[in-house]
Parts: C-alpha cells; sequence; structure tokens
C-alpha cells in the first residue's frame, strides 16, 4: 500500500478469514472461522448450564414426592390434568413445566433450544452466522427472562430458595462482542450486552455505557428467602380474590415429634 512494507523476512499467508504471519493471523479480513463465531456460545454456557441446573433441581424435589403420581405420566398439558382440585392441578402444572424445561427431547427444552445449531455443518454455520449468533442470545434472554420469572414464580409458592446466576461481566461481554464483530462483519449489531435489571429481568443495551447508564448489572441480586421445602407441610387455603375463590398451599413448618422419654 503506498510502498509501505508490512511483512518482512517469510511471506504472509493470505486467507479468505485474514492474513497470517508466523502463524498468527495479524490481520482480519472481516470473515471469521466457527472459532470465532462460537466464542459467544462459551460466553454464555454457564449461565445456560447454571439455569438448566436450577430447573432440574426443582424437577427433582417434585418427581421424588410421593404425590406425584397425582400427576400425568411424562410431558403433559394442563389440559391433561385430571384432578378437579385446584390445589393439585397448581401443582400439577409445576411439575409439566420443570419436565419440559429439562426434556432433552422437546423442543421447548433449555438443551434442544441451546443447541439448536449442534448438527448444522461448519458451512453452514459461517452462511448462517447472524442467524444463529441471533438465536443463542434469543435463548439466553428467554432462559434468563421468562423462563426464569417462571421459576422464581414456583418457588414462591411452593415455599422454596432459589440462587440466580451471575452473568458474564460487562467487559467480557464487550470484548467477545468486538472479536466476534471484528471477525464477522456480517455480524455487527446483533449482539447486545445483557444485563440485570428490575426484578433482576434481563435487559439488552447497545454497549457497556449503556448498561450501566440504565442501571443495568453483570450481578445477579439475592431473591427474598422461601421457607426451605425439607421439614415442611403444606396447608391447603381458600381465599376469595376478585370475586372468585382461590386455593393454594401455604407452607409451615412441621413441628417435632413429642419426646416420649
Amino acid at each position: 500500500m503506498n510502498g509501505e512494507t508490512l511483512f518482512l523476512g517469510d511471506c504472509p499467508i493470505i486467507r479468505p478469514e485474514g492474513i497470517y504471519y508466523d502463524g498468527r493471523r495479524v490481520i482480519s479480513l472481516g470473515i471469521g472461522d466457527v472459532g470465532d463465531l462460537f466464542s459467544y456460545r462459551q460466553e454464555w454456557e454457564p449461565f445456560i448450564a447454571a439455569h438448566l441446573a436450577l430447573w432440574r433441581d426443582m424437577n427433582a424435589r417434585f418427581e421424588n414426592s410421593p404425590d406425584v403420581s397425582k400427576c400425568p405420566p411424562g410431558i403433559f398439558t394442563e389440559a391433561q390434568i385430571k384432578n378437579p382440585d385446584p390445589v393439585w392441578q397448581s401443582w400439577c402444572a409445576a411439575l409439566a413445566l420443570t419436565r419440559l424445561q429439562t426434556s432433552t427431547t422437546d423442543p421447548s427444552g433449555i438443551l434442544p433450544r441451546w443447541n439448536a445449531w449442534a448438527n448444522k455443518s461448519s458451512a453452514q454455520i459461517l452462511a448462517g452466522a447472524p442467524d444463529m449468533l441471533k438465536w443463542l442470545q434469543d435463548v439466553v434472554v428467554q432462559v434468563g427472562g421468562a423462563d426464569k420469572d417462571k421459576l422464581v414464580q414456583i418457588a414462591k409458592t411452593w415455599g422454596l430458595e432459589i440462587k440466580l446466576p451471575d452473568l458474564p461481566t460487562f467487559s467480557t461481554q464487550q470484548e467477545v462482542i468486538a472479536r466476534t464483530e471484528g471477525a464477522y462483519v456480517t455480524t455487527k449489531g446483533i449482539l447486545q450486552i445483557l444485563g440485570y435489571g428490575t426484578g433482576e429481568t434481563i435487559k439488552l443495551a447497545g454497549d457497556v455505557t449503556q448498561a450501566v447508564a440504565e442501571g443495568l448489572s453483570d450481578t445477579a441480586k439475592a431473591l427474598p428467602k422461601a421457607i426451605p421445602w425439607m421439614g415442611m407441610v403444606f396447608v391447603a387455603v381458600a381465599v376469595v380474590v376478585g370475586g372468585a375463590l382461590l386455593v393454594y398451599y401455604v407452607p409451615r413448618r412441621e413441628l417435632p415429634p413429642r419426646s416420649t422419654v
């Protein structure tokens, strides 16, 4: 370029994705490889795994209850719940949701959504880079947003405690976005900084400055403590709200047996 010497010694290797010298890429030509694209997935893998673990723990609590037989087997809809008691309808609906989220085969499960691009070839992934990254980001937002809200609601309803995972730090997110966009120009503008907003809701921001200005955080705040599941008995309570009779479980501590000594 204008007589400027870019390389001395060995000749550079020019490839579609960039210019390599001495075994490393020194100039990016805006076309990345699968590794560049998967850096976003790797960044958010612990977050997705943490939420999946929370759902699996919740599912285990329901599955290990002797009352699980009151609900249909496998994955079922609310319409398939035959028990007319609204308490058990609520209990079975919560069980069904935990089964759905932890399913490895149902398309609505966390893993099938997260692994939707797993069987694509490298050529397909590179060609569909914008779509793949948009898909992965949407899954993160959904798992940490609407799905998380359902999980928290189950925990509150049945007196369980959960701790939400932290997000990748804003600086890490920014670094991965810059790396991805620098290696693959067609992905520019797709990825956003994700942070916890009010109520630990996942919010999107264009950059770290905007995230901080909007009061977003990459650290999860502690949720209000619930009464632990273990050592509880659930008492059916009926109340009238807006003219409708609602029945729900109120967890109460089970008194220890009287001493016979």
